[in-house]
């Protein structure tokens, strides 16, 4: 199961989540020669990358969402690389 970056980093999380949890499972069963085991942990850790890239571009969004207070007025799109609000409470943007 090899397959190009540019893949990877088009897959949803819930594609590469699904993707990972079958690869576990077909590496745990014990069945596959060590060349393949290497190829398939390769894999695995580059669809686990993407699965942790989308958990932080979640959060970072929940985070801008649940501290505007609304009263700004101001809406600006969200961004994946837009940092944590600040530790004044100041939003980054």
């Amino acid at each position: 199961m090899t397959a190009s970056a540019n893949e990877f980093e088009s897959l949803k999380f819930e594609e590469a989540l699904s993707r990972l949890e079958e690869l576990v499972t077909k590496m745990e069963s014990g069945k596959l020669p060590l060349e393949n085991l290497i190829s398939d942990y390769e894999t695995g850790s580059r669809l686990l990358a993407v699965c942790r890239a989308r958990l932080a571009t979640m959060e970072r969004k929940i985070q801008i969402l649940s501290h505007d207070d609304g009263k700004t007025g101001e809406w600006h799109d969200f961004t994946p690389d837009t940092p944590p609000r600040g530790a004044g409470g100041e939003l980054p943007f």
